[in-house]
């Protein structure tokens, strides 16, 4: 039987992308969680990790194996918080507003394991790129881009993703590669945005930023769509690394104008300021942002 400590560290490790990153995670030498990763190989008979001077990376067998893994560390979770919480018990209702753009799978998986760590919470999670009011509209969370309005709401900022500009290499060859992003205004553009998005892009950072304008195809507020429209050759588009990672890894999408970076866009989580922080909104929101990042760390290690 597997050992139980090596499995919990072997997840470690993948959520933290290294073994170093882990070892300041759980407190524990670095050595000793290479060990028992190793261990945990040996009674397997599989090799679940690639390890090289520079890199890590999942086996196939390995990505399978560490979903198991993570499945159990939601239990031993909740356990724990079954007890954490015999005193003050996670309960009540959250209304929760969503971007459309965010991946429902992910969300709905999500709210599953929130679900089973806090059973005694309801949620109401709605999708809408409307700017909801928390207070006369009855959400307690709202999940948004930044930059944020000033406003009386407290935002918590949960994540950040760099984003990149991609075409696909039969676009380039066809139309071209812009050198100047002033050349983008010549080009096709998939725009990921709402009915009130215009289509221009900011480029570069701090006194080299600049505003450029390009010929919009398509307007979507679907990230998903927007990838597999570049990838039929319709048009540049920009997209987080972390939505593209497999495909620029493979080829069939190619990064454009890399001299020139792009701020990262951050994600929040906001609330009212007109009451306390309450104890589901908090754990909510903790949760929210552990559970992106354990996502993250898997699909950045998958081979």
């Amino acid at each position: 039987m597997p050992d139980l400590n090596g499995m919990m560290l072997f997840a470690a490790v993948v959520r933290a992308k290294g073994f170093s990153q882990a070892a300041r995670n759980t407190g524990m030498p670095k050595s000793t969680i290479s060990r028992k990763v190793a261990q945990l190989e040996e009674q397997l008979g599989v090799r679940l990790l690639q390890r090289d001077t520079r890199n890590l990376s999942l086996t196939q067998v390995g990505a399978l194996f560490y979903q198991h893994c993570s499945s159990i560390s939601d239990e031993i979770e909740a356990a724990k918080a079954t007890i954490e919480n015999t005193h003050n018990d996670v309960s009540g209702s959250l209304r929760i507003a969503i971007p459309v753009s965010f991946s429902q799978e992910l969300i709905a998986n999500l709210c599953s394991s929130f679900m089973r760590l806090y059973p005694n919470v309801d949620l109401d999670v709605q999708f809408t790129d409307n700017d909801v009011g928390l207070v006369g509209e009855g959400y307690d969370i709202a999940i948004k881009y930044g930059p944020l309005q000033s406003s009386d709401l407290v935002a918590r900022l949960l994540l950040e993703r760099q984003p990149i500009l991609v075409a696909s290499p039969n676009y380039l060859k066809t139309k071209g590669t812009p050198a100047t992003p002033q050349e983008l205004s010549e080009h096709s553009g998939i725009l990921l945005g709402t009915s009130r998005s215009a289509p221009i892009w900011p480029l570069g950072k701090g006194e080299r930023k600049t505003m450029v304008n390009f010929k919009r195809k398509v307007r979507v507020n679907s990230a998903v769509m927007v990838k597999q429209l570049v990838l039929d050759d319709f048009g540049i588009a920009m997209l987080s690394n972390s939505v593209c990672k497999n495909e620029l890894a493979g080829g069939s999408l190619v990064p454009i104008l890399q001299e020139w970076p792009i701020e990262p866009f951050k994600v929040y989580g906001v609330y009212s300021s007109r009451r306390q922080l309450a104890t589901n909104i908090s754990v909510f929101l903790d949760f929210f942002t552990k559970r992106f990042s354990s996502h993250e760390s898997l699909q950045s290690l998958m081979m």
